[in-house]
């Protein structure tokens, strides 16, 4: 069934976001912003890294302006791994899983995108975006810009029809897209959705607060690395600070470990200072307990385009059991990260084929931790985007998902915490006949059941989905879901699949237990026991207002 809104994106769905968030329901934070570190920080690309042929960014404030590196990724075929003799073989799961190798252009999903990071602080900042050329299903001249997620409330504008202004007020992590109304408008037309205009080929911008406590880059201990210098494991074991500097870095290649990992110890910084490029991966020695989990920070990129493509989940993920903060990961060429290491602050980029997974926590049993697992962070992903399970807390996301797999993902959690997730392009839909193969959120319990979970304060605002919730009851030894709350979801996509199913799939399947949700709004009508048939399809064992309640 498909079901649509007369409005799409009206006015009404966001005033009802714009209220909630004046209300401080919605409770996005940002980095604390302070005056005394009044300025704009900006870094040149190093040598040989890609630079955007199809964005520029210029930033302005009081009469000085400042043009950050502006860097691009586009979609390949995946097909790459080597054997002994180096030569490429192909991958059974990632045939199945990757672009179609064909002009990335003629994709229907999402076939490139800009990206550029700058600090500041002490105020707004005027943000100019000018394409630099005609991109392919991008019309020009512009008619419309978007500022996602919209929770921020930035207002675009368009100047001489291939310029896109705006005021960025503080710290924030967002994607601009060119014509997203006339998207929108095209969608209407077509009855098999796919990406459009910007959503094609986006620029997302990363605004960070200025850095804290920098390490220093003179003290003992401390090995700073230049631009095409090699260092050994020996080295890198020895020292307690690894700076890497400005400039390129290929160390995609590290020997004296099977999958090329740089290896940290416990107490271990990497700084990757702002400019630096780095081509390579990590991982940790040690992964329990979080305390003793070395660090990767600064405002570096860490690229995964060198590495070797691995169509085994979990094997070769670009990061192994190591903290993070404050960097940006692109060409992921395998999952993020699987851990329980914190990651505060980071934007994951460049991700195109079926197994580049985003920020994966599922603590297990005695992994005690006060703080935020995931905090903050903005993922492009081509496989599911957002994994939690256990006791993991997470908040600040906002996902970008590709086709493949979905944006949420909450698996066996006991006391986990989502609050503040933003779900701004989901380019899945199910083709004629084959119903909706993908989900928003998938919370799947497993033998178990889903225990003492809170998802709050989501929006979900991407121009179509295939359908919203998959809340499965599968475990016969157990009710599925036990004090299981959904507050604050508020829905504005003029395009969704099917109706979201719940409960057992036979009569004589598991119970379901109970789910509340407190404060559905999907296209500014707010679900009730009563309504909530025309939005979700309710399987054997569950009665509105019983198993399924609304408050």
């Amino acid at each position: 069934m498909n079901l649509r809104c007369l409005l799409p994106h009206s006015l009404r769905d966001r005033a009802i976001i714009a209220w909630l968030a004046g209300m401080g329901v919605f409770a996005f934070s940002c980095p604390a912003v302070h005056a005394a570190a009044d300025r704009v920080a900006v870094w040149p690309a190093a040598a040989g890294a890609p630079v955007s042929p199809d964005y520029e960014v210029t930033l302005s404030r009081a009469g000085e302006t400042w043009r950050p590196a502006t860097f691009w990724s586009y979609s390949r075929a995946v097909d790459k791994t080597v054997d002994p003799e180096g030569k490429y073989i192909k991958l059974t799961f990632l045939a199945l899983h990757s672009t179609e190798p064909k002009a990335p252009e003629r994709n229907r999903d999402t076939y490139a995108h800009s990206w550029t990071q700058f600090d500041f602080s002490g105020g707004p900042v005027e943000v100019t975006v000018k394409i630099r050329r005609p991109l392919p299903g991008i019309t020009l001249p512009l008619r419309s810009a978007a500022v996602l997620p919209s929770i921020h409330g930035i207002q675009a504008r368009i100047e001489g029809g291939d310029t896109i202004r705006f005021t960025l007020a503080r710290p924030a992590k967002i994607a601009v897209v060119p014509n997203a109304r006339e998207a929108l408008g095209q969608l209407a037309q077509q009855e098999e959705k796919q990406a459009l205009e910007g959503y094609r080929n986006p620029l997302f911008l990363f605004a960070r607060a200025p850095e804290k406590d920098v390490p220093a880059k003179e003290a003992k201990g401390t090995l700073v690395i230049r631009p095409g210098q090699t260092v050994t494991p020996a080295e890198f074991s020895r020292a307690k600070v690894i700076w890497f500097e400005p400039g390129l870095h290929d160390y995609s290649r590290f020997p004296g470990d099977e999958q090329y990992y740089m290896v940290l110890r416990t107490g271990q910084t990497v700084y990757l200072a702002g400019g630096a490029w780095l081509l390579g991966n990590f991982r940790s020695e040690v992964r329990r307990p979080i305390e003793d989990i070395p660090l990767v920070r600064g405002r570096g990129v860490l690229s995964g385009d060198k590495q070797p493509w691995d169509g085994v989940p979990y094997v070769r993920t670009v990061i192994a059991n190591v903290r993070l903060d404050g960097i940006t990961v692109t060409d992921p060429h395998n999952h993020i990260q699987h851990s329980i290491a914190p990651v505060r602050d980071v934007a994951v980029v460049g991700a195109w084929h079926g197994n580049t997974d985003g920020l994966t926590v599922e603590p297990r049993p005695g992994d005690r931790y006060d703080g935020w697992h995931i905090d903050d962070c903005f993922v492009m992903a081509a496989d599911t985007n957002l994994k939690v399970g256990g006791s993991a807390r997470a908040r600040n996301y906002v996902a970008w998902q590709l086709s493949n797999a979905e944006p949420a993902w909450i698996r066996n959690p006991d006391r986990c915490v989502v609050d503040g997730l933003y779900i701004i392009a989901f380019n899945n839909w199910p083709p004629p006949g084959a119903g909706a193969s993908r989900q928003t959120f998938n919370l799947h319990g497993g033998r178990g059941g889903v225990k003492r979970t809170i998802v709050r304060n989501v929006v979900v605002e991407a121009p179509f989905v295939p359908l919203l919730f998959l809340l499965p009851a599968e475990d016969p030894g157990a009710p599925q879901f036990e004090d299981v709350i959904f507050e604050n979801v508020v829905v504005t996509t003029p395009y969704i699949s099917a109706k979201s199913p719940i409960g057992a799939a036979r009569a004589d399947g598991p119970a379901t237990g109970r789910i509340v949700f407190r404060n559905l709004v999907i296209n500014g009508v707010r679900v009730t026991n009563a309504n909530c048939r025309d939005y979700f399809e309710l399987l054997h064992g569950v009665t509105p207002g019983k198993e399924l309640v609304f408050e």
